[in-house]
């Protein structure tokens, strides 16, 4: 879960390849797995870049994340979309207020690939896409301290129905326990980035993004496919073991390997007891 290396450019067209983040926070070279230091840099044609090292011949000072609290959404964006087999009191919003911010990103395709840029740029195609990045500290309910009650939580049986029950059919895993990971995930936002660095619905690493074939992380489609994917490959790595795969997903297939089972860390055991719960309602609709 948690490196293709995507692109950011600056106006003045210096490309950058980064592996975990875009922008406005967490920044890590292609070269590791972990988020590093940011740095805003300023070229001499007043364009700016975000980087994780220093550019040359530019202005560049270390920026911090501008963080707000924040509480997510019970399931979806739209909440009066979900459904749920009979009426669930939501969760106190207090109960799962983590850090969590937004960032404009602009986006176009050149050459077959991708670009992601901070400011609009000044020689681009016309096709332009404007992405409204979520910023989130880890995935939606994996903070690890906040009392979260799985039972309460608001379902969204919709949200995604064809990319979801596609890619279930062909992979083979259960279409609920893929609503219980994006729900754990991402809240099904599309447009959700971690600290670490993992991105979309599923959240992916960019490794295993590129591991997957997904080229654009935010399509919800291409996320859908690849996170599936993987889930279908743990299982099979694992022996069909859902605890052992749910724990991989969120801690690596080396810490499972290491503990040879569910690793001992609060937040991944939090994890898979709320993704197996979250799957067990969404299977029966209630």
């Amino acid at each position: 879960m948690r490196r293709a290396a995507t692109i950011i450019v600056s106006a003045s067209g210096v490309r950058r390849s980064i592996g975990c983040a875009l922008a406005c926070g967490w920044i890590a070279a292609a070269s590791t797995a972990h988020a590093a230091s940011m740095l805003r840099c300023e070229g001499d044609d007043n364009s700016v870049s975000y980087v994780s090292v220093h550019a040359d011949k530019a202005n560049c000072s270390r920026v911090n994340m501008s963080w707000q609290w924040s509480p997510p959404v019970g399931a979806s964006g739209a909440q009066a979309d979900a459904k749920s087999g009979e009426k669930k009191e939501t969760p106190r919003l207090a109960s799962l207020s983590r850090r969590e911010s937004t960032t404009r990103i602009y986006s176009y395709v050149e050459d077959g690939v991708r670009h992601y840029l901070t400011r609009m740029p000044e020689r681009a195609p016309r096709d332009v896409t404007v992405i409204q990045l979520h910023f989130i500290e880890t995935c939606h309910l994996c903070a690890r301290d906040a009392p979260v009650n799985v039972a309460t939580l608001l379902l969204d049986q919709r949200a995604y129905q064809q990319e979801i029950d596609a890619s279930a059919a062909t992979f083979g895993v259960d279409s609920a326990l893929v609503r219980a990971v994006i729900h754990a995930e991402s809240a099904y936002r599309a447009n959700a980035l971690s600290r670490a660095g993992a991105q979309g619905l599923m959240q992916l690493m960019p490794s295993t993004a590129l591991r997957f074939g997904v080229r654009d992380p935010f399509d919800a489609a291409q996320n859908i496919r690849g996170g599936v994917q993987y889930l279908s490959w743990l299982m099979k790595r694992f022996g069909n073991d859902l605890d052992r795969a749910l724990a991989a997903y969120n801690s690596g297939e080396a810490a499972v390997d290491r503990y040879g089972g569910v690793p001992p860390y609060a937040e991944t055991t939090a994890y898979v007891a709320r993704v197996k719960a979250l799957a067990d309602r969404y299977r029966s609709g209630r």
